[in-house]
């Protein structure tokens, strides 16, 4: 289908194709996407990235047609094992990698709990976070000079954590970090994983499991304190919150509303599991996603300071 189309292949090596150029490029550059962004910058009209994995070819589409035809012909494709592997051990049970039947009842849960009425009510909450950040910044001197990104990433982490399991859990030290630190930088030690294991281009990304690294040991005990917190977590929630669900009071986050969905619906509830790994995939679509999206609005807005004064006067 792709090569009838013109497209060719963009690197080749056998076995481990480009999975070893982005361990290379992790070590060099602190960026396993470096390859994948510079070809894009280079051809902005590219359509797909295709390279070898383990003797299959992996793609990646850039264009919105081919992400179409994807979607129409899944049974053609093969989802790239190595990638999959990790974020299926770290997050496997949320909406992302749920499917058919499961997935839709993820999404009706997420559709019903993030709707504008209720996301209306969380701006008290958005507020706290960032009055809470920014007087932190002024008590610790911090605001002559700022690392934009790093500071949205606290902010929009911070206030995903509440929305999800309220403030408490969002006070969290964890490692020695507060908690939006700590999730920040545990996905992209999810990530690169697999790349800081010799082993895995020789047998397998399944050979994290047997920590025979220091770094996998790492990383699999941090996954592992990371599910048993947030599982004591609901289970507290969930004795505290006896009779309250029954008796329409309001619900205060997130977590709130999945447990009040598991109540009325004992047949087919959310498990532990499923609750853990969902709030995983929300804190890491909220956090950077939207980091990324307001650091950016700030640089072209400091970059173009007429569209800043156009937007204030319109405001």
């Amino acid at each position: 289908f792709y090569l009838k189309q013109g497209l060719k292949l963009d690197y080749y090596l056998p076995l481990v194709g480009g999975m070893l150029l982005g361990k290379q490029h992790q070590a060099k550059y602190g960026d396993v996407n470096y390859w994948t962004k510079s070809l894009i910058r280079e051809n902005p009209k590219k359509r797909v990235l295709m390279s070898t994995s383990f003797g299959n070819v992996s793609l990646l589409l850039l264009e919105h047609n081919l992400v179409e035809e994807f979607y129409k012909n899944t049974n053609m494709y093969e989802k790239d094992r190595f990638v999959m592997y990790n974020f299926l051990r770290a997050f496997g049970n949320g909406i992302l990698f749920m499917e058919g039947d499961r997935w839709k009842l993820h999404r009706r849960i997420l559709s019903d709990a993030i709707n504008f009425e209720n996301l209306k009510k969380m701006t008290p909450i958005v507020m706290e976070a960032i009055k809470e950040h920014f007087d932190e910044m002024t008590q610790q001197k911090r605001l002559n000079k700022v690392g934009i990104m790093n500071e949205f990433q606290k902010i929009t982490g911070d206030i995903v954590l509440k929305a999800f399991f309220g403030s408490t859990f969002s006070k969290e030290i964890f490692y020695g970090k507060p908690l939006t630190i700590f999730l920040a930088n545990y996905f992209e030690d999810v990530t690169t994983q697999p790349l800081r294991n010799p082993l895995t281009f020789l047998i397998g990304p399944q050979i994290i499991d047997y920590n025979l690294t220091a770094n996998d040991r790492r990383v699999n005990g941090q996954t592992k304190a990371l599910k048993d917190l947030a599982r004591k977590t609901i289970e507290k929630r969930r004795k505290e919150a006896e009779g309250a669900y029954s008796k329409g009071e309001d619900r205060k986050d997130l977590l709130d509303f999945i447990l009040n969905y598991n109540a009325k619906n004992k047949d087919d509830p959310l498990s532990d599991e499923e609750i853990i790994d969902t709030f995983i995939t929300v804190f890491l679509a909220g956090m950077d996603t939207t980091s990324h999206l307001l650091g950016l609005a700030v640089y072209y807005l400091w970059k173009y300071p007429e569209m800043e004064l156009t937007m204030i006067i319109s405001s």
